[in-house]
């Protein structure tokens, strides 16, 4: 039942990468043929659709993209599967923010719907290589600064696609938004919106990107007050999204959401996280439709008309 959430990594005197012996086993029982049904058919679905979901991800980004205006930006949101899966609805928050805050970006292109983690976590390194290898070839020759709205595909891109051209940056949205927070003065014009909001810090943000500073900077521009659970920061529990977890093992990954839920109530004040597979198992809103509302963005210049 591991999701790769490196929390057991992070008291380890060893620093036993875990999750990489994880996705080793499990590449080991797909060429034993005895893998997951799970882990098969999302190899199966790369194969056929360049992604895992059963949503059609290229006809969600051609929404997306339909409402942006066409640009030759190298400072591109790649909104990944996750994301596009919801629906989308997160992706057009994001690019409305970025352009609120001064620091317009463009959408990465259709042949960009997937970073291919989820080929690691099923077992499949071969063919997340070559996915990685022609969604990298599809964003030219040069520099490109990427910013992912999940956290895990942000590191997988860092760590195991094969290098982007130099001067390339890949970073995560809340990275990308607190640093033009800073440097643009809106924050100073806009008062904080007169709530409070508990904080749940995905795995992969914390511990993943050691990236706990943004997203609080961005929580204390937006909102009078963050509360925090009781494990926080590089501390911070699992939801239970990861790893193909929920679909490898929906019951587990469905109580371990329920045991992070149940710290996130104990701070009475609806939670508030930054990855769109924690916010759908947790229940919580994501941080960038949070900064949209303080911001003064109304949900219908964003969000898709129902």
């Amino acid at each position: 039942g591991c999701t790769g959430c490196l929390r057991c990594q992070q008291y380890c005197a060893h620093a036993n990468d875990v999750p990489r012996v994880l996705y080793a086993a499990r590449a080991s029982s797909v060429r034993a043929g005895t893998a997951l049904a799970a882990w098969t058919r999302t190899a199966e679905r790369f194969r056929s659709a360049g992604h895992a979901e059963e949503v059609d991800l290229l006809a969600v980004h051609r929404d997306v993209s339909a409402g942006e205006t066409a640009t030759s930006s190298r400072t591109m949101l790649f909104a990944g599967c996750d994301a596009l899966a919801q629906g989308g609805d997160l992706a057009r928050a994001a690019l409305a923010v970025a352009r609120e805050l001064g620091a317009p970006l463009g959408l990465a292109g259709e042949t960009a719907l997937c970073c291919g983690l989820k080929l690691v976590e099923a077992g499949h390194p071969d063919d997340f290589t070559a996915h990685a290898t022609a969604v990298r070839a599809s964003l030219g020759p040069g520099p490109v600064n990427l910013v992912f709205l999940t956290p895990g595909c942000a590191r997988a891109v860092r760590e195991k696609w094969p290098p982007l051209p130099a001067g390339s940056r890949v970073e995560h949205i809340t990275t990308y938004l607190a640093r033009a927070l800073a440097t643009g003065g809106i924050a100073a014009e806009r008062p904080p919106l007169p709530i409070s909001v508990a904080w749940h810090d995905p795995c992969e943000l914390s511990r993943g990107l050691a990236e706990v500073t943004a997203p609080r900077a961005l929580l204390a521009a937006a909102v009078e007050e963050v509360r925090e659970p009781i494990r926080t920061g590089v501390d911070t529990s699992c939801c239970g999204a990861a790893g193909l977890l929920p679909r490898s093992l929906p019951e587990v990954a469905a109580s371990i959401a329920t045991l992070r839920r149940a710290e996130l109530t104990a701070c009475a004040a609806p939670p508030v996280t930054a990855s769109p597979a924690c916010s759908s198992a947790l229940g919580a809103e994501d941080l960038v439709v949070l900064l949209a509302d303080w911001l003064g963005l109304s949900r219908t210049t964003w969000r898709r008309p129902s």
